[in-house]
């Protein structure tokens, strides 16, 4: 679980309170409902699908989740080497925030390389 957490960018606590639906506050368990951008934050992580947070009633959570997948896996995508399949899923594995933060470096560090996409709009998964 800290893995997981790690890896959507929040405290381990925060992921088992939003997990569990409670937060324990002076001794009372508070309900908890995690933001939509959190919930697809974790979905993403652990693999849950805009479809399963749909079933679940988490709309909301669904539509964030489909706004930070956009790219295609790289199965589908026949020009992709497997050096560059490697990256990508090394990419797909850092939460939203870092993949931006990995995706600006490389620009500043290479200039002159050609951009496929907005780094600000775009995000591995």
């Amino acid at each position: 679980m800290r893995e997981a957490a790690k890896r959507a960018g929040m405290s381990d606590a925060r992921w088992r309170q939003i997990s569990s639906g409670y937060q324990t506050v002076s001794g009372e368990q508070i309900p908890v409902t995690g933001p939509a951008e959190t919930v697809a934050r974790m979905s993403q992580v652990v693999g849950v699908t805009a479809e399963e947070l749909q079933r679940a009633g988490r709309d909301d959570a669904a539509a964030a989740l489909e706004e930070i997948t956009p790219l295609p896996q790289p199965d589908t995508a026949s020009a992709f080497s497997p050096p560059v399949d490697a990256v990508y899923q090394l990419l797909a594995a850092l939460p939203p925030e870092a993949q931006d933060e990995v995706l600006r470096r490389l620009a500043r560090e290479h200039p002159n390389a050609a951009q496929p996409f907005d780094a600000q709009e775009h995000h591995a998964g």
